[in-house]
């Protein structure tokens, strides 16, 4: 089940772990000392037999077999991936992605693969969206925010990694993660989630994020929906592979009432539903109109 990346140049082997940072931070796992490299450049991540390469918002990109990465992608054994000036060779276990391949030199012949159906599952749900994100655009050259960018996704991979979360996606200055299952420690892991994404800005030290909050007052402020419900997890196709249903959409529309309610953290009545130590831990704000829904939803501000 296990996968490595080898360096062309100088035959370096890094072994992979669930979640690994490729840059030329000192925080890196998998550090490049490359001047095409950005700091915080991309990011492999397990879910299941997979591993998906994402780019963190780099200067000069990703590419995976000559093909510039535009989404996430699942890797395949055999895969050229060129990060920067760096060239490595993805090598995975066989059966262990769904792939069986035979390799020939550094080329990979692809005998099957075997498709990842969708399954329906019961899974909670975490939104996560920067505030006023537009705004602050206008006030930093680009190549400044791509770096604050890149910073805040490190942030959410770390904090949901260690809360058990898989992240399905970033979009633009929001991230979207799951866990696929409703119990009890699994929603005090998800309020733990949101604290620590409100608590990362403040926890910031880069020079960076010092300097701007210094010279320019400006602080990431991430409001967060919670939510649960059913969804449809699986492939979607060739690199993309997502959670899907009414409840996702919920989720996104929970996160977008923190600007009408003023709340930094905003659940559904769902996701405290026989939940009897997490009741304490919210208060109501009310019910409220939701775009598709013919029924006023009630949600619950997180106390801090």
């Amino acid at each position: 089940m296990g996968a490595n990346l080898k360096l062309l140049t100088g035959d370096k082997l890094f072994v992979l772990e669930d979640f690994n940072m490729i840059g030329r931070s000192e925080e890196a796992s998998i550090r490049i000392d490359d001047a095409g490299i950005s700091r915080q450049h991309a990011s492999i991540r397990r879910e299941g037999g997979h591993y998906w390469l994402v780019d963190l918002g780099s200067a000069n990109g990703c590419y995976v077999n000559d093909m510039a990465l535009t989404s996430a992608q699942a890797l395949r054994s055999g895969d050229k991936l060129q990060i920067g000036g760096a060239v490595f060779i993805f090598d995975q276990n066989e059966g262990s992605g769904g792939y069986q391949t035979t390799r020939v030199g550094m080329k990979t012949q692809v005998l099957k693969r075997n498709l990842v159906a969708m399954k329906r599952t019961q899974a909670t749900l975490l939104v996560g969206d920067l505030k006023g994100f537009t705004h602050l655009s206008s006030q930093i050259p680009a190549e400044q925010l791509a770096e604050l960018l890149r910073e805040w996704y490190a942030d959410c991979n770390a904090i949901m990694k260690r809360n058990g979360a898989m992240i399905d996606k970033f979009i633009g200055d929001c991230v979207f993660a799951y866990w696929p299952s409703v119990g009890d420690d699994i929603r005090a892991k998800a309020v733990e989630a949101a604290r620590a994404l409100r608590a990362a800005e403040i926890d910031a030290q880069s020079p960076m994020r010092k300097k701007l909050r210094e010279s320019k007052g400006i602080i990431l402020d991430c409001r967060i929906g919670l939510h649960l419900g059913e969804v449809a997890l699986g492939a979607m196709g060739k690199g993309i592979n997502t959670a899907l249903g009414d409840a996702v959409n919920l989720a996104f529309r929970i996160e977008g009432l923190t600007r009408q309610t003023n709340k930094q953290v905003l659940a559904s009545s769902a996701f405290l539903e026989g939940w009897e130590d997490g009741a304490p831990l919210f208060e109501t704000c009310g019910e409220f109109d939701v775009k598709g829904h013919p029924v006023k939803l009630e949600v619950f501000s997180l106390k801090f």
